[in-house]
């Protein structure tokens, strides 16, 4: 559970840009990428991320307007970078202009499942973390470079 709004922060910026980063990496082809016909693909998987800051920061109490988790996986690379960094972008502007010290206490619903923010929050990195694990297998099934993510990959040696 995060405690202080820095620590969030700081965490934040940091999953939030090694996500990115991944994202930067796919191509247009990658995104079919499956491990089976009954699995998500690498861009389905990449979008459930990215739909993943919306809903956390509705749950958070987050006020994100213009951003709707019923807008459609987009088609190509391009795009989706384009609304990762959109919605990444103004999230973090609103956790910035929102989360204090003090509110990390507030207990907020998460489907119907009450816990403090903090807990919401921490909640949420390791949500990204697991599923861009999952994006990492897939990118070495597409033969598409892995960027960094807590230390060096192959790709960067």
């Amino acid at each position: 559970m995060f405690r202080a709004k820095n620590d969030f922060l700081t965490q934040y910026r940091q999953e939030g840009e090694t996500t990115l980063a991944c994202i930067r990496e796919l191509t247009d082809e990658s995104l079919s990428q499956a491990v089976s016909e009954l699995d998500r693909t690498l861009g389905e998987i990449a979008w459930h991320v990215v739909q993943s800051m919306i809903v956390f920061g509705e749950r958070a109490n987050l006020k994100l307007d213009g951003l709707s988790i019923e807008k459609p996986m987009p088609e190509t690379q391009a795009e989706l970078l384009s609304e990762a960094e959109k919605i990444f972008n103004q999230t973090l502007s609103e956790y910035e202009a929102d989360v204090t010290d003090e509110n990390l206490n507030d207990v907020v619903d998460f489907f119907d499942h009450n816990m403090p923010k903090g807990a919401l929050l921490y909640a949420f990195i390791t949500h990204q973390t697991h599923h861009r694990g999952q994006m990492s297998v897939l990118m070495r099934q597409a033969d598409i470079k892995v960027p960094d993510i807590y230390g060096p990959s192959r790709d960067s040696e």
